[in-house]
C-alpha cells in the first residue's frame, strides 16, 4: 500500500456555454460525461490525476448549456508505507485521489452555473466517483 499526499491542482478547462438550440422547458437535461486518466511517475513517486466532467450539451435541444470542468491533481506517494491494509496501490490511489478531486469539482460546477445567471444553482451529488468510473470503464492508468 502507500501513503498519499495531495500537493496541488490546476484547471485544464473551465467553461460554460449557453446552448442556442435549447427549447425552454420545465426540466433541463444535464446528462454528464465523466472520465479519468492517471499518469504515475514511478521514479518521482508522483501521480497526476486528470478528472474531466462535462454537463449538458450544445447539440441536445433539452440541454440549456454545456459546462466543462477538467481538473488535474498532483499527488505524491510513498508506496511502501502503511502496508497493514490489503488493498492494491492502484485502488488506493484511484479511490482517494478521485474523492479529493470530486470535492473540488462540485463547488466549481455550482459556481460556474450560478455565475451564468440564467438557471438555478445546481449541486453535483456526493457519489462514489471511483466506483462509478470503474464500473463504466472510464479510468485509464499509465506508468512512466
Amino acid at each position: 500500500m502507500a501513503s498519499l499526499e495531495f500537493e496541488d491542482y490546476y484547471l485544464d478547462e473551465f467553461s460554460y456555454k449557453k446552448n442556442i438550440n435549447y427549447v425552454d422547458s420545465d426540466q433541463i437535461d444535464l446528462n454528464s460525461d465523466i472520465s479519468c486518466s492517471i499518469q504515475v511517475k514511478r521514479r518521482e513517486e508522483t501521480a497526476f490525476v486528470n478528472l474531466k466532467v462535462t454537463l449538458g450539451s450544445l447539440d441536445n435541444t433539452n440541454a440549456a448549456f454545456k459546462a466543462v470542468v477538467d481538473i488535474v491533481g498532483k499527488f505524491n506517494y510513498q508506496k511502501e508505507k502503511n502496508t497493514e491494509y490489503d488493498i492494491s496501490f492502484e485502488k488506493f490511489l484511484t479511490e482517494n485521489s478521485l474523492a479529493i478531486l470530486w470535492s473540488f469539482i462540485r463547488p466549481l460546477f455550482s459556481n460556474l452555473i450560478t455565475n451564468g445567471n440564467q438557471y438555478p444553482n445546481y449541486i453535483l451529488p456526493v457519489i462514489n466517483i471511483s466506483k462509478m468510473l470503474k464500473d463504466s470503464g472510464k479510468i485509464e492508468i499509465n506508468y512512466d
